[in-house]
């Protein structure tokens, strides 16, 4: 303490609270900053996959796929006969994480699709699909 005065020493006490408080503070900020947000989402109408199995070819009927999966997400005329019933039905959830200077969404679920073709109101083929949506994960910066 050589040719430190006791003002000095307080000044520097002072200097060094200040600097604590401001780091508390970035710290602070930061977390107020950061945040997280978590959406749920569903697209169509879900239908019992189960069912899927009492579907035969030349055999079932549209008032048959009616009965078994109710009323179908869209339906295409082909041709003057012919049709193409889709049901089709996904969910999820959407999870959003942002930092300081990122944001990382995550997103999670399923997506089952009937796809059904119909020739004078009867199944001619048919196709299932049933899968996660893709898994997903990106960061922007």
């Amino acid at each position: 303490m050589y040719g430190e005065t006791e003002t000095e020493f307080k000044l520097d006490a002072k200097g060094e609270k200040m600097k604590n408080l401001a780091l508390v503070a970035v710290v602070v900020v930061s977390f107020v900053v950061a945040g997280c947000a978590t959406s749920s989402y569903s697209v169509g109408k879900d239908f019992p996959s189960e069912n899927v199995s009492k579907i035969v070819r030349s055999k079932t009927t549209s008032s048959d796929l009616i009965r078994l999966f109710g009323e179908p997400f869209s339906k295409m005329v082909i041709s003057e006969n012919e049709e193409k019933w889709l049901y089709t039905y996904s969910s999820g959830t959407a999870n959003a994480q942002s930092y300081v200077f990122t944001t990382k969404v995550q997103t999670t679920g399923q997506h089952k699709t009937l796809d059904v073709l119909l020739k004078n109101g009867t199944v001619t083929n048919f196709t299932y699909t049933d899968r996660p949506e893709p898994l997903g994960s990106v960061q922007v910066q």
